[in-house]
Protein backbone atom coordinates (compact mmCIF):
# COMPACT_ATOMS: atom_id res chain seq x y z
CA UNK A 1 0.00 0.00 0.00
CA UNK A 2 1.41 3.50 -1.24
CA UNK A 3 1.73 6.31 1.59
CA UNK A 4 -0.99 8.07 -0.18
CA UNK A 5 -3.54 5.42 0.26
CA UNK A 6 -2.38 5.37 3.98
CA UNK A 7 -3.52 8.72 4.19
CA UNK A 8 -6.84 8.07 1.78
CA UNK A 9 -7.79 5.55 4.74
CA UNK A 10 -8.28 8.10 7.28
CA UNK A 11 -11.54 9.63 8.51
CA UNK A 12 -10.93 13.04 10.46
CA UNK A 13 -12.90 12.37 13.89
CA UNK A 14 -14.60 15.81 14.96
CA UNK A 15 -15.16 15.42 18.87
CA UNK A 16 -13.09 17.66 19.22
CA UNK A 17 -14.67 20.18 17.59
CA UNK A 18 -17.35 20.35 19.93
CA UNK A 19 -16.21 18.74 22.92
CA UNK A 20 -13.38 19.12 25.62
CA UNK A 21 -12.41 15.33 24.53
CA UNK A 22 -9.97 12.84 25.48
CA UNK A 23 -7.76 11.86 28.53
CA UNK A 24 -4.82 13.34 27.48
CA UNK A 25 -6.21 16.60 26.12
CA UNK A 26 -5.09 19.35 27.65
CA UNK A 27 -6.35 22.76 25.43
CA UNK A 28 -9.68 21.85 25.35
CA UNK A 29 -12.95 22.30 22.10
CA UNK A 30 -10.82 23.38 18.80
CA UNK A 31 -11.48 26.95 18.27
CA UNK A 32 -13.74 27.52 14.95
CA UNK A 33 -10.67 29.41 13.19
CA UNK A 34 -8.51 26.48 13.72
CA UNK A 35 -11.34 24.04 12.49
CA UNK A 36 -11.40 25.57 9.63
CA UNK A 37 -7.44 25.18 9.06
CA UNK A 38 -7.36 21.67 10.09
CA UNK A 39 -10.36 21.10 7.76
CA UNK A 40 -7.97 23.10 4.31
CA UNK A 41 -4.92 21.17 5.76
CA UNK A 42 -7.04 17.49 6.15
CA UNK A 43 -8.36 18.29 2.38
CA UNK A 44 -5.08 19.27 1.36
CA UNK A 45 -3.51 16.03 2.28
CA UNK A 46 -6.23 13.92 0.74
CA UNK A 47 -8.39 13.08 3.52
CA UNK A 48 -11.71 12.94 1.92
CA UNK A 49 -14.47 12.22 4.95
CA UNK A 50 -15.07 13.30 8.51
CA UNK A 51 -16.84 11.69 11.35
CA UNK A 52 -19.45 13.53 13.63
CA UNK A 53 -22.50 12.85 15.91
CA UNK A 54 -25.48 14.80 17.10
CA UNK A 55 -23.72 13.80 20.67
CA UNK A 56 -20.96 15.73 20.23
CA UNK A 57 -21.55 19.09 21.60
CA UNK A 58 -21.12 21.37 18.94
CA UNK A 59 -19.14 19.86 16.50
CA UNK A 60 -21.96 19.46 13.11
CA UNK A 61 -22.52 23.10 14.05
CA UNK A 62 -18.82 24.05 13.61
CA UNK A 63 -18.42 21.93 10.56
CA UNK A 64 -21.38 23.52 8.94
CA UNK A 65 -20.02 26.78 9.42
CA UNK A 66 -16.72 25.89 8.28
CA UNK A 67 -17.89 24.42 4.73
CA UNK A 68 -20.81 26.72 4.28
CA UNK A 69 -22.62 24.33 2.21
CA UNK A 70 -20.18 23.08 0.53
CA UNK A 71 -19.77 19.56 -0.11
CA UNK A 72 -15.84 18.99 -0.08
CA UNK A 73 -16.07 16.22 2.14
CA UNK A 74 -17.83 12.80 2.56
CA UNK A 75 -19.87 13.16 6.04
CA UNK A 76 -20.58 10.29 8.21
CA UNK A 77 -23.18 11.32 11.33
CA UNK A 78 -24.86 9.41 14.44
CA UNK A 79 -28.70 9.44 15.15
CA UNK A 80 -27.91 10.12 19.47
CA UNK A 81 -28.86 7.75 21.92
CA UNK A 82 -31.29 7.87 24.34
CA UNK A 83 -33.50 10.17 22.40
CA UNK A 84 -36.81 8.75 22.96
CA UNK A 85 -39.77 10.36 20.95
CA UNK A 86 -37.57 11.44 18.22
CA UNK A 87 -37.49 9.92 14.96
CA UNK A 88 -34.52 9.15 12.75
CA UNK A 89 -35.49 11.31 10.15
CA UNK A 90 -36.29 14.16 12.67
CA UNK A 91 -33.44 13.88 13.87
CA UNK A 92 -31.18 13.33 10.68
CA UNK A 93 -32.82 16.33 9.09
CA UNK A 94 -32.12 18.26 12.43
CA UNK A 95 -28.53 17.00 11.87
CA UNK A 96 -28.73 18.05 7.96
CA UNK A 97 -29.34 21.66 9.21
CA UNK A 98 -26.70 21.82 11.40
CA UNK A 99 -24.08 20.60 9.01
CA UNK A 100 -25.98 22.92 6.11
CA UNK A 101 -25.76 19.89 3.99
CA UNK A 102 -28.46 18.39 1.66
CA UNK A 103 -27.40 14.80 2.18
CA UNK A 104 -24.53 12.71 4.24
CA UNK A 105 -22.81 10.17 3.68
CA UNK A 106 -23.10 7.78 6.08
CA UNK A 107 -25.67 7.90 8.74
CA UNK A 108 -24.91 5.37 12.08
CA UNK A 109 -26.65 4.56 15.11
CA UNK A 110 -24.91 6.13 17.76
CA UNK A 111 -25.86 3.01 20.15
CA UNK A 112 -26.34 -0.45 19.43
CA UNK A 113 -29.00 -0.24 22.41
CA UNK A 114 -30.90 1.69 19.33
CA UNK A 115 -31.16 -1.16 17.34
CA UNK A 116 -31.24 -3.77 20.31
CA UNK A 117 -34.73 -2.51 21.92
CA UNK A 118 -36.27 -1.66 17.85
CA UNK A 119 -34.79 -3.66 15.00
CA UNK A 120 -37.23 -1.94 12.60
CA UNK A 121 -35.39 1.00 13.33
CA UNK A 122 -32.86 -0.14 10.11
CA UNK A 123 -35.89 -0.01 8.11
CA UNK A 124 -36.26 3.94 9.09
CA UNK A 125 -32.37 4.32 7.85
CA UNK A 126 -33.04 2.69 4.74
CA UNK A 127 -35.75 4.87 3.88
CA UNK A 128 -33.21 7.98 4.14
CA UNK A 129 -30.87 5.43 1.69
CA UNK A 130 -34.12 5.64 -0.62
CA UNK A 131 -34.48 8.95 -0.95
CA UNK A 132 -31.07 10.04 -1.48
CA UNK A 133 -30.52 11.52 1.76
CA UNK A 134 -27.67 9.20 2.88
CA UNK A 135 -25.32 6.78 0.89
CA UNK A 136 -24.54 4.28 3.08
CA UNK A 137 -26.11 3.17 6.45
CA UNK A 138 -24.89 1.50 9.73
CA UNK A 139 -23.53 1.03 13.56
CA UNK A 140 -21.80 2.34 16.10
CA UNK A 141 -20.39 -0.65 18.46
CA UNK A 142 -18.31 -1.78 21.49
CA UNK A 143 -18.29 -5.36 21.90
CA UNK A 144 -18.06 -8.09 18.90
CA UNK A 145 -20.59 -9.79 20.25
CA UNK A 146 -23.02 -7.01 18.93
CA UNK A 147 -21.31 -7.43 15.18
CA UNK A 148 -22.18 -11.09 15.46
CA UNK A 149 -25.99 -10.15 16.66
CA UNK A 150 -26.07 -8.04 13.16
CA UNK A 151 -24.43 -10.69 11.04
CA UNK A 152 -26.45 -13.55 12.13
CA UNK A 153 -29.45 -11.05 11.94
CA UNK A 154 -28.15 -10.32 8.23
CA UNK A 155 -29.12 -6.77 8.98
CA UNK A 156 -28.58 -4.12 6.02
CA UNK A 157 -25.75 -1.89 6.94
CA UNK A 158 -23.27 -1.24 5.00
CA UNK A 159 -20.33 0.57 7.97
CA UNK A 160 -19.41 -1.10 11.58
CA UNK A 161 -17.78 1.79 13.31
CA UNK A 162 -15.60 0.08 16.40
CA UNK A 163 -12.70 0.37 18.64
CA UNK A 164 -9.14 -1.15 17.50
CA UNK A 165 -5.66 -0.47 18.66
CA UNK A 166 -2.39 -2.33 19.72
CA UNK A 167 -4.31 -3.03 23.06
CA UNK A 168 -7.82 -3.98 21.68
CA UNK A 169 -7.79 -6.56 19.12
CA UNK A 170 -11.20 -7.85 20.43
CA UNK A 171 -13.14 -7.53 16.74
CA UNK A 172 -9.71 -9.40 14.73
CA UNK A 173 -11.65 -12.71 14.25
CA UNK A 174 -14.67 -11.21 13.02
CA UNK A 175 -12.87 -8.96 10.73
CA UNK A 176 -12.71 -11.60 7.41
CA UNK A 177 -16.26 -11.91 7.51
CA UNK A 178 -17.63 -8.54 7.23
CA UNK A 179 -14.84 -8.06 4.64
CA UNK A 180 -16.39 -11.19 2.48
CA UNK A 181 -20.01 -9.04 3.09
CA UNK A 182 -18.57 -5.41 2.07
CA UNK A 183 -19.23 -4.10 5.03
CA UNK A 184 -17.18 -1.23 5.73
CA UNK A 185 -14.80 -1.17 8.99
CA UNK A 186 -14.38 2.64 10.25
CA UNK A 187 -11.75 2.06 13.49
CA UNK A 188 -11.98 3.87 16.60
CA UNK A 189 -9.32 4.46 19.46
CA UNK A 190 -6.23 3.70 17.69
CA UNK A 191 -4.70 5.93 20.76
CA UNK A 192 -6.99 5.08 23.28
CA UNK A 193 -7.57 8.90 23.89
CA UNK A 194 -4.21 9.61 23.94
CA UNK A 195 -3.30 6.95 27.06
CA UNK A 196 -0.28 5.57 24.93
CA UNK A 197 1.36 8.87 24.89
CA UNK A 198 0.99 9.66 28.88
CA UNK A 199 4.12 9.32 30.72
CA UNK A 200 3.50 6.37 32.37
CA UNK A 201 4.08 7.81 35.83
CA UNK A 202 1.46 10.41 34.75
CA UNK A 203 -1.65 8.22 33.99
CA UNK A 204 -3.95 8.28 36.31
CA UNK A 205 -4.31 5.58 39.17
CA UNK A 206 -7.51 3.84 37.86
CA UNK A 207 -5.29 2.83 34.71
CA UNK A 208 -1.84 2.47 36.40
CA UNK A 209 -2.35 -1.27 36.01
CA UNK A 210 -1.51 0.21 31.89
CA UNK A 211 1.18 2.05 32.84
CA UNK A 212 3.55 -1.18 31.79
CA UNK A 213 2.57 -2.09 28.59
CA UNK A 214 2.48 1.78 27.96
CA UNK A 215 5.53 2.32 29.13
CA UNK A 216 7.62 -0.67 26.94
CA UNK A 217 5.48 0.18 23.90
CA UNK A 218 7.65 3.67 24.28
CA UNK A 219 9.99 2.41 24.54
CA UNK A 220 9.86 -0.50 21.87
CA UNK A 221 8.88 2.98 19.33
CA UNK A 222 12.57 4.29 20.74
CA UNK A 223 14.36 1.55 20.03
CA UNK A 224 13.41 1.47 16.09
CA UNK A 225 13.55 5.19 15.92
CA UNK A 226 10.31 5.60 15.14
CA UNK A 227 7.48 8.29 16.37
CA UNK A 228 5.17 6.25 18.66
CA UNK A 229 2.57 7.64 16.39
CA UNK A 230 3.63 6.16 13.95
CA UNK A 231 3.85 2.95 15.55
CA UNK A 232 0.49 2.83 16.22
CA UNK A 233 -0.99 3.97 13.22
CA UNK A 234 0.88 1.58 11.14
CA UNK A 235 -0.32 -1.23 12.98
CA UNK A 236 -3.76 -0.49 12.17
CA UNK A 237 -3.55 0.75 9.07
CA UNK A 238 -1.72 -1.93 7.83
CA UNK A 239 -4.27 -4.59 8.69
CA UNK A 240 -5.55 -5.60 4.92
CA UNK A 241 -8.96 -6.21 6.62
CA UNK A 242 -9.85 -2.80 8.31
CA UNK A 243 -10.80 0.20 5.77
CA UNK A 244 -10.74 3.17 7.58
CA UNK A 245 -9.41 4.65 10.07
CA UNK A 246 -11.26 7.72 12.54
CA UNK A 247 -8.35 10.04 13.92
CA UNK A 248 -9.22 12.66 16.13
CA UNK A 249 -7.14 15.80 16.46
CA UNK A 250 -6.46 18.30 19.13
CA UNK A 251 -4.81 21.55 16.30
CA UNK A 252 -3.41 21.41 13.66
CA UNK A 253 0.24 20.48 14.97
CA UNK A 254 -1.77 17.29 15.59
CA UNK A 255 -3.60 16.44 12.14
CA UNK A 256 -0.43 17.47 10.89
CA UNK A 257 1.38 14.35 12.88
CA UNK A 258 -1.08 12.16 12.18
CA UNK A 259 -0.76 12.84 8.29
CA UNK A 260 2.96 12.07 8.71
CA UNK A 261 2.20 8.94 10.46
CA UNK A 262 -0.15 7.34 8.36
CA UNK A 263 2.77 7.56 5.64
CA UNK A 264 5.11 5.44 8.02
CA UNK A 265 5.46 1.57 6.59
CA UNK A 266 6.00 -0.62 9.65
CA UNK A 267 8.43 -4.12 8.93
CA UNK A 268 6.72 -7.02 9.11
CA UNK A 269 8.45 -8.02 12.11
CA UNK A 270 7.49 -4.94 13.88
CA UNK A 271 3.72 -5.83 13.85
CA UNK A 272 3.99 -8.95 15.06
CA UNK A 273 6.30 -7.80 17.89
CA UNK A 274 3.56 -5.27 18.49
CA UNK A 275 0.94 -8.33 18.84
CA UNK A 276 2.47 -9.07 22.33
CA UNK A 277 0.80 -6.02 23.05
CA UNK A 278 -3.23 -7.41 23.24
CA UNK A 279 -5.14 -6.14 26.48
CA UNK A 280 -8.07 -8.22 27.84
CA UNK A 281 -8.73 -5.95 30.95
CA UNK A 282 -12.34 -4.10 29.51
CA UNK A 283 -11.60 -1.30 32.36
CA UNK A 284 -8.19 -0.26 30.09
CA UNK A 285 -9.20 -0.90 27.19
CA UNK A 286 -12.79 0.49 27.12
CA UNK A 287 -12.44 4.55 28.12
CA UNK A 288 -16.53 4.41 29.21
CA UNK A 289 -15.44 1.91 31.92
CA UNK A 290 -12.44 4.36 32.71
CA UNK A 291 -14.90 6.50 35.51
CA UNK A 292 -16.12 3.08 37.13
CA UNK A 293 -12.14 1.69 37.19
Amino acid sequence: MSKLENVHKLILGTAQFGLDYGISNTRGQITQTEVEAILLRAAEAGITTLDSAAAYGESETTIGKALQGKSGFSIITKYPPNTPGKSIKQAFEESLQRLVQEKVYGYLLHSFSTYETNPAVLDELLQLKAEGKVAKIGVSLYHPSEAETLLKAAAPIDILQFPYSVFDRRFESILPELRAKGIETHVRSIYLQGLYFMKPEAIPAHLQKAAPKVKALQQLATKDKLPLGSMLMGFVLQNEYITNVVVGVENLQTLKENITFASTQLPKELILALQDFEEQDENIILPYNWAKA
